[in-house]
């Protein structure tokens, strides 16, 4: 039976049921985690390439996870079903479509336009259709993955408690400092992810669904790396095309990727502008009654 789906009043019962939500979601996930990891150590997934043992099976896991600690936590709360988590299948076309469009568009122009400049030049072609169909598999997953923690969860949660903007904010900070780490991260990079964080929040909000940020987050990753030869937030994927960078770091992004570029950052503020009366739209969790 369903807990509650009243919001506290009081500030510090706000804070008292956010803190504790949080961690029973992060003790949840733990839990899970190493349940899975006991299995997978008694099954034969050594014999499998570094590819999938070592990238596709724990990122799939982890969306296996995370789902399941969002669904049963909201579930126990105040009953929700997937829909009311974002999936919902009578926007999923609409959404989706958007969401494709804005990450891959916005990769794109960026691509576009240090092309055009000259500091941006195509030296060779290498496709290979098992490897762009296995990183195609991995970017939807992947994204989905961190879409769940982030808005069904996290944004959700912040939004539920304290409001859209603190939603927003504290997402995409935590979004941004969870690249931190990442090799070649500079202060643009962590400018412009965030940057991204906040658009995706926003385009959680507006179409109402999970289906905008994850495939404005799945095109990003695909289209930067996959089709178009860049590393991805510093990471190094199979590259169907083979770039020579050749322009300043702050307008390239050099080994991080476009996320390094200040050229992106400016397009994700142009693209947030767009997005912005988004901002005051409740939660599809506000439907359930």
């Amino acid at each position: 039976m369903p807990l509650s789906n009243e919001r506290p009043q009081v500030w510090w019962k706000k804070i008292f049921f956010y803190v504790l939500h949080l961690l029973a979601f992060c003790v949840l996930m733990a839990v899970l985690l190493w349940l899975m990891s006991m299995l997978l150590q008694a099954l034969p997934i050594a014999a499998l390439g570094p590819f999938w043992r070592d990238m596709f099976i724990p990122w799939a896991v982890m969306l296996g996870c995370a789902l399941l600690s969002v669904y049963v936590l909201d579930r126990l709360r105040i009953g929700a079903r997937l829909s009311a988590l974002g999936f919902v299948r009578s926007r999923m076309g609409w959404a989706s479509g958007l969401g494709a469009l804005v990450g891959s568009g916005l990769v794109l122009a960026c691509f576009l336009i240090l092309w055009i400049g000259g500091w941006v030049r195509v030296v060779e072609v290498d496709f290979q259709l098992g490897l762009f169909l296995s990183w195609l598999l991995f970017f939807l997953v992947q994204p989905l993955a961190e879409e769940v923690v982030m808005r069904t969860f996290l944004q959700s949660q912040t939004h539920f408690y304290f409001g859209p903007q603190a939603g927003l904010i504290i997402t995409a900070l935590v979004f941004g400092l969870l690249h931190a780490d990442n090799e070649n991260f500079s202060w643009i990079a962590g400018l412009e992810i965030t940057a991204g964080g906040y658009l995706m929040g926003l385009l959680y909000l507006h179409t109402q669904s999970i289906w905008g940020p994850y495939l404005l987050h799945a095109s990003w990753n695909f289209m930067q790396s996959t089709v178009l030869g860049f590393a991805v937030s510093g990471v190094d994927t199979y590259r169907a095309l083979e770039l020579d960078i050749a322009g300043p770091e702050w307008l390239t992004g050099g080994d991080f990727g476009i996320e390094g570029s200040m050229l992106s950052l400016l397009l994700l503020l142009g693209a947030i502008a767009w997005f912005w009366p988004a901002r005051k739209a409740g939660l599809p969790l506000a439907d359930v009654s």
